[in-house]
């Protein structure tokens, strides 16, 4: 969400790097088919959890290479040689965009075949989606990471992680956080997000029925948590395509995922209305803290309006 709302108008003004980008996603997604289309053929397992799991997990391995390599076309550079220069940095991306964020998208997107369009195989070409997913945030973020100051060595290009809504003020050193406040506003959004699953599970029994409910609401309440540390209110044209995307899609990704781990990964029993309580609060609480970061960001530090430096130009495929 951050690499799309604070920093993606500069990849945006990019047109070769653009073009650049679509061919990465393309090969990484075909690469890693063939290979897939035989594992999947050649497993079988009689658990069916067991399964799945064992083939996010070798999704998550097989991205991460495609992760590094997307990352390094985007930085303009060979992937030896920014390994050399920043080690532990391309450790931690291999582990986060590589592996953790991988092994996330699959999870949602059998949410979407399984909830959304009543497919109960697993195929292939689910992780041709996932790879081709991390290429493009791989490159993004190689792009980015060209363009930033040299004295910087982290994943994302501000490197400031989301735990500074809670700091005391005195050590983040921005008047505005407000540790306990924030937290409160959380709380508030799970209690919201609850009461809401909670009279909406009962009434809707389709799928996509409550993916597009629970989206909206949460979407709502993402919006609203992004608003608060901007001065003024953002235009209206602004406001609805926060809402749209990150919002309103980010709560249906997020819905989707745990629906699919709570449902039937976990199997729990539980009523629809608790069912429904219990994803929308999680929900609720992940897209507000996210927001809010967001928000805050925006406000004190002015990322989306600083100009990057001229990097290296983003390799050929």
């Amino acid at each position: 969400m951050k690499l799309r709302v604070l920093y993606g108008h500069h990849l945006a003004g990019d047109r070769t790097a653009r073009r650049l980008k679509m061919r990465v996603i393309f090969l990484s997604g075909l690469a890693v088919y063939l290979p897939f289309l035989v594992i999947t053929y050649y497993i079988f397992m009689e658990t069916r959890v067991f399964f799945l799991t064992l083939i996010g997990l070798l999704a998550s391995f097989v991205s991460v290479p495609v992760a590094l390599y997307a990352y390094a076309k985007g930085f303009g550079r060979p992937l030896a040689e920014i390994w050399r220069e920043r080690p532990d940095e391309m450790k931690w991306f291999s582990f986060k965009i590589g592996f953790l964020y991988a092994f996330a998208l699959y999870w949602m997107i059998l949410g979407i075949v399984e909830f959304l369009f009543g497919y109960h195989a697993f195929r292939a070409a689910l992780i041709s989606f996932v790879a081709a997913a991390v290429a493009r945030d791989g490159f993004e973020i190689g792009y980015l990471r060209a363009r930033e100051e040299k004295n910087k060595r982290t994943i994302f290009p501000d490197g400031r992680p989301i735990g500074e809504l809670f700091w005391p003020r005195k050590r983040s050193g921005h008047p505005h956080t407000a540790p306990g406040w924030n937290l409160s506003l959380i709380l508030m959004a799970v209690l919201i997000g609850g009461a809401a699953g909670a009279l909406l599970g009962p009434v809707l029994e389709n799928s996509l029925h409550q993916t597009l409910a629970v989206g909206t609401v949460v979407g709502l309440m993402a919006t609203l948590a992004y608003v608060w540390f901007l001065p003024s209110l953002p235009q209206i044209v602004q406001l609805v395509r926060f809402f749209i995307w990150p919002g309103l899609t980010m709560a249906c990704t997020y819905f989707l995922i745990l629906a699919y781990l709570l449902r039937i990964i976990f199997q729990a029993p539980l009523s629809p209305a608790a069912d429904l309580a219990i994803l929308t609060a999680a929900c609720s609480g992940w897209m507000t803290l996210e927001s809010l970061f967001l928000g805050y960001l925006k406000r004190e530090s002015g990322f989306s309006e600083k100009p990057l430096q001229s990097g290296a130009t983003p390799t050929a495929v």
